[in-house]
C-alpha cells in the first residue's frame, strides 16, 4: 500500500493506493481531502496510466518551474491539477465526486510551495515501482 501526500499537515490531498494495480492497469484507492473548511474521503478506482504521466509532469513541473501536472483518471471521480506560478508557487486544483462523475461533487483549491515536490515525486515513483510491477 502506498501513499501519495501533497500539501501540509493541515491542507492536502492524500492518495492511498490499495492492492497493487491489477493486470488490467486499475487500483481501487481512497483519497483524503482537507481544504478550509472541508475535510472528506471517497473511494476511487485510479489507472496506472493516469498516475504513470502525472509522476512524468510534475517531474517537469519542479524541474522548470512552469507549466502544470494533470492527474485525470479515465473515470473522472478525482482530478487534480497542479499549476507552477511565479516565485515557486504551486497552485493546485480539484475535484472530487461521491460517485464517478456524478452525486456530490466538491470542487477545491490548495497553495502550495515547490519545496513540497520533491516528497510528492518521490512517493510517486516508490508507488510506481511497487504498486505497477
Amino acid at each position: 500500500m502506498s501513499t501519495i501526500h501533497i500539501g501540509s499537515e493541515s491542507e492536502y490531498v492524500k492518495i492511498t493506493l490499495g492492492l497493487p494495480f491489477s493486470t488490467e492497469g486499475w487500483c481501487e484507492a481512497s483519497v483524503e481531502i482537507a481544504v478550509s473548511c472541508f475535510h472528506g474521503r471517497i473511494e476511487v478506482w485510479l489507472d496506472a496510466f493516469a498516475i504513470e504521466n502525472f509522476a512524468i509532469q510534475l517531474g517537469a513541473v519542479y524541474e522548470s518551474l512552469q507549466g502544470k501536472a494533470s492527474l485525470l483518471p479515465l473515470e473522472g471521480q478525482f482530478t487534480l491539477v497542479l499549476h507552477a506560478q511565479t516565485a515557486g508557487h504551486i497552485h493546485v486544483d480539484g475535484t472530487a465526486w461521491s460517485k464517478a462523475t456524478c452525486g456530490n461533487k466538491l470542487e477545491f483549491e490548495l497553495e502550495l510551495d515547490q519545496s513540497f515536490l520533491p516528497k510528492v515525486l518521490v512517493q510517486l515513483q516508490e508507488a510506481i515501482s511497487k504498486d505497477f510491477r
